[in-house]
């Protein structure tokens, strides 16, 4: 299967948002956060974690709406 240039940049924010928020990234954000604990008035870890999820949100939209192999057309019975 050969992917098209939009599907491995959709794959890659993928494997990168599921990269920066585990260990060991969020352990170094953790201990970023001891001595700056609020950024812009939240939590620095919430922060974080929220801008990775809104990233990995966006992608997912990026891709639903730009992939052709993910739209699939379903029949009556649920099958394609």
């Amino acid at each position: 299967m050969k992917l098209s240039t939009n599907e491995k940049a959709v794959y890659a924010i993928f494997l990168l948002v599921l990269i920066m928020v585990n260990p060991p990234i969020v352990n170094i954000v953790s201990d970023y956060a001891k001595t700056h604990p609020f950024v812009l008035g939240w939590p620095t870890l919430l922060v974080w974690l929220n801008a990775w999820y809104i990233i990995a949100l966006i992608d997912f939209l990026v891709g639903v709406l730009t992939i052709r192999s993910w739209k699939k057309d379903y029949n009556e019975e649920g099958t394609l």
